[in-house]
């Protein structure tokens, strides 16, 4: 889940629990003793709390690998610093095949030296999209889930996507009937990233 906190992590929490399912929490800063306090819910659940970025603004954020990585360490301090949790994954805002490309290799670079790991999706829910209805989302997901042997799966909790809540039941639900397990992500698993052409990973 991507873009969280917002007023619908909470009921994403329960319906998760509800199925026995664990979840990866791609967070983005907010301003919101509220919202904020759902950070440490998530970890208490047993799901794993990872990064999106502090302020989600690709032309901030992809201006240069300093402003890149200076975005990166106030959203880390704020997560280290309100549940004292450190984060080792996270996911580039728009995918690291967000356009950037050459920022993001040499981003790519200098995080992994850091020991981060980055994680894409190769199953989208479609719901970054405020058109997507309910009905899409179970049909995108359903449609796809099957070509992969590791589906990683993007939905979002953040704000207004009360579509992505209202399916989330159904799609739990029809996965557990087709023999599926919902894990959270760490950085010991392989991780599932787009392909990068201009240079080899090691």
């Amino acid at each position: 889940f991507d873009d969280g906190p917002s007023d619908l992590t909470p009921k994403v929490l329960d319906l998760l629990d509800e199925y026995d399912a664990k979840a990866t929490f791609f967070v983005v800063y907010k301003e919101d003793k509220e919202y904020t306090e759902y950070l440490s819910e998530i970890v208490s659940r047993g799901h794993t709390l990872a990064l999106h970025s502090y302020s989600h603004d690709y032309q901030k954020i992809y201006a240069s690998i300093d402003a890149f990585l200076s975005d990166f360490q106030k959203v880390y301090d704020w997560v280290y610093e309100e549940t004292g949790v450190r984060p080792a994954l996270f996911r580039f805002p728009g995918g690291s095949n967000n356009g950037k490309k050459s920022i993001t290799d040499e981003i790519i670079t200098e995080m992994e030296r850091r020991g981060f790991v980055y994680y894409d999706w190769n199953v989208s829910s479609g719901d970054g999209s405020n058109l997507t209805t309910s009905e899409n989302i179970l049909e995108n997901i359903g449609t796809n889930v099957g070509n992969y042997d590791f589906p990683v799966v993007l939905m979002h909790d953040g704000p207004g996507k009360h579509p992505t809540l209202n399916a989330l039941p159904q799609v739990l639900k029809s996965l557990q009937k087709k023999g599926y397990s919902f894990r959270a992500l760490d950085e010991t698993m392989d991780p599932v990233q787009y392909p990068r052409t201009s240079r080899s990973k090691e």
